[in-house]
């Protein structure tokens, strides 16, 4: 019994440090909003705490915090100038701050709901819904489900989309041992460290994490009944790859270049996937601008606010496609449209608004952004042999995918279209991960969040 205790408090610490990671930092205090008041809400069966200004104001903009019990106040330094032309509501979401907190599951559909109801019981009004961290989860997951209620959309360096392997992976610098416990100024030192680890472990719950989350005795067994660790692992455990595009709400994307926790491969793979966007990104900022450097921050908030996000123009038609190669070269970018491309012996290889009919990558390093791939009904339009590949936003057009031989590929954000097999093993072993992805074929869409390993022969 002793040691099954010591492995299950190793196993679930890096969760808690998870959530102290998503914790903002300094935060305003004194609070100098003319309405604050407790409502009831039916999903959880509670009350939760709300805050207003500027109620006589002829649009409604509703306010998303992200994990913490104090994180609702990192709005308040930005209230004067929205309350100038916006009715101003900000909730404490249901488990943090000065709202109910109860052993529910905190889940962003959850959460959605909620929001929902809570619109419903506010005066009629044009809405704006702006989300940060998990508040921007929240409000993707709101307009998936209850678009149509939307003017706009805001998500300011939005957690989730990722399976979380590949968040772990985009954390990972160094493999660390969980004995002692952390404090927040701990954490915040040691970010790039051990961040890697934290959503890896929960890989390794003695229980399915979705079966955790559906029951209230395990949920007080394995997670203490605590809401931050709740809303957490609910948020990883989240699959957004069918939502995407349901999301159909004009788009604004707010993201700091330095967020070592919400990585800038999410805003790219939402600026790739949904209709109307525009991708903002902050040079010197990190996980919460507002925060980190507020002056810089409002204007790119207001510009979100007040303009709108253009439909996506596509790709000019090219006058004639190129053949493309890369030998035993390193950095190399390519953007345009090839006919082929053959990539051998190459690192840190970068294909980026690039429309390539036939691709061949061996031994190599490459990432993939913004690109279509395109093959045939007897040509894969991506061949992996020993090699390492990360596509961040892509369509994939051919009736075989990709096919892998000693290969690993990590997909976010990619549509397989008229493709029966998304993915394919030959040869040697391989392994696949795919987040927030999607496989059309035949009039039938399919999911595609997972991580797998892929033998000669198998397929997805």
């Amino acid at each position: 019994m002793c040691c099954r205790r010591k492995i299950l408090r190793v196993t679930y610490l890096p969760l808690f440090v998870f959530c102290l990671l998503l914790l903002p930092g300094s935060l305003v205090t004194a609070s100098d909003w003319p309405v604050e008041r407790m409502v009831s809400e039916p999903v959880f069966g509670g009350q939760v705490f709300l805050r207003e200004a500027g109620v006589s104001n002829p649009q409604l903009l509703l306010l998303i915090h992200g994990i913490g019990n104090n994180a609702g106040n990192l709005w308040d330094e930005l209230l004067p100038v929205l309350a100038q032309k916006y009715h101003v509501v900000a909730p404490d979401l249901p488990g943090f701050g000065r709202s109910d907190k109860d052993n529910h599951l905190y889940s962003p559909a959850a959460y959605a709901e909620f929001l929902d109801g809570l619109i419903k019981g506010l005066p009629e009004k044009p809405v704006i819904l702006v989300g940060h961290s998990l508040g921007g989860a929240v409000a993707l997951m709101y307009a998936a489900r209850y678009g149509p209620a939307l003017d706009r959309l805001v998500l300011i360096d939005s957690v989730g989309l990722l399976h979380r392997l590949a968040v772990s992976q985009n954390f990972a610098r160094q493999l660390l041992q969980f004995d002692a416990p952390f404090t927040p100024s701990t954490v915040e030192n040691s970010l790039g460290s051990i961040a890697g680890l934290l959503l890896e472990k929960t890989s390794h719950l003695p229980l399915d994490p979705s079966l955790i989350l559906s029951f209230p005795l395990l949920r007080e067994k394995f997670l203490a009944a605590d809401p931050t660790r709740i809303a957490a692992l609910a948020l990883v455990e989240t699959d957004y790859s069918l939502l995407l595009a349901r999301v159909l709400t004009p788009t604004w994307l707010i993201w700091g270049a330095k967020d070592e926790i919400a990585s800038l491969r999410i805003a790219k793979v939402l600026d790739w996937t949904l209709p109307q966007v525009k991708l903002t990104i902050l040079p010197e900022q990190g996980h919460s601008p507002m925060l980190d450097d507020v002056e810089n921050f409002k204007p790119a908030l207001w510009q979100a606010l007040q303009e709108s996000p253009m439909d996506k123009n596509p790709l000019p038609v090219a006058a004639k496609a190129k053949q493309g190669r890369c030998d035993q070269e390193n950095g190399k970018i390519f953007s345009g449209y090839y006919s082929s491309l053959r990539i051998g012996n190459c690192r840190g290889v970068l294909l980026r608004n690039a429309v390539v009919a036939d691709l061949e990558i061996v031994d190599s390093q490459v990432m993939i952004e913004t690109s279509t791939l395109q093959g045939s009904s007897h040509q894969p339009a991506l061949s992996l042999l020993r090699s390492n590949v990360v596509i961040s936003g892509a369509d994939i057009i051919a009736e075989t995918g990709v096919i892998l031989n000693q290969s690993r590929i990590d997909l976010a954000g990619v549509r397989f279209i008229g493709t029966r097999n998304a993915v394919k093993g030959e040869g040697n072993p391989s392994s696949v991960l795919c987040s927030s992805s999607v496989k059309r074929f035949n009039g039938v869409v399919e999911a595609l969040h997972l991580s797998r390993s892929i033998q000669d022969g198998d397929s997805l």
